[in-house]
């Protein structure tokens, strides 16, 4: 298999929850340590995918990154945020042909979004980056962006 050395990766993070959503943007980062990076700071989740979008049209990417966290409640609106979301982000990359990697995630307390976010074992933002950087190579293996 040929070697590639660099990619252009862009991470879009919401800023709600920002604790949880820069441990995710640090992570990643330091998993695609090496390669060029854009990233876009939006306000919550149910942005991301616009700006998700924005960036996919220009084909200047070899993957996406999408970054989040929603809080479960007690009522269903964070459920209807996340398949808003998750739905968006699938057109997005079925209809580009660009690769998003989907790390808006959905937690019930903050035990599990430490563990998720900032852990060393199940850190999300570290798993994005490799599932991106995967995603890459394999296109550029088969000739593509």
């Amino acid at each position: 298999m040929a070697r590639f050395s660099k990619f252009r990766f862009a991470l879009v993070a919401s800023v709600f929850n920002r604790e949880y959503t820069d441990a995710l943007l640090a992570s990643a980062q330091s998993a695609l340590k090496g390669h060029e990076l854009k990233i876009v700071r939006v306000p919550g989740a149910f942005e991301v995918p616009l700006q998700v979008q924005r960036l996919a049209r220009t084909k200047r990417y070899a993957a996406i990154i999408a970054l989040g966290v929603i809080w479960q409640g007690k009522t269903l609106h964070a459920q209807e945020i996340l398949r808003a979301v998750t739905d968006a982000l699938m057109r997005i990359g079925l209809e580009t042909d660009v690769p998003v990697v989907h790390e808006v995630l959905a937690v019930a307390n903050e035990a599990e979004a430490k563990a998720r976010c900032m852990g060393t074992k199940l850190n999300r933002g570290h798993e994005a980056a490799q599932a991106a950087l995967a995603l890459a190579l394999s296109n550029a293996a088969k000739g593509s962006r």
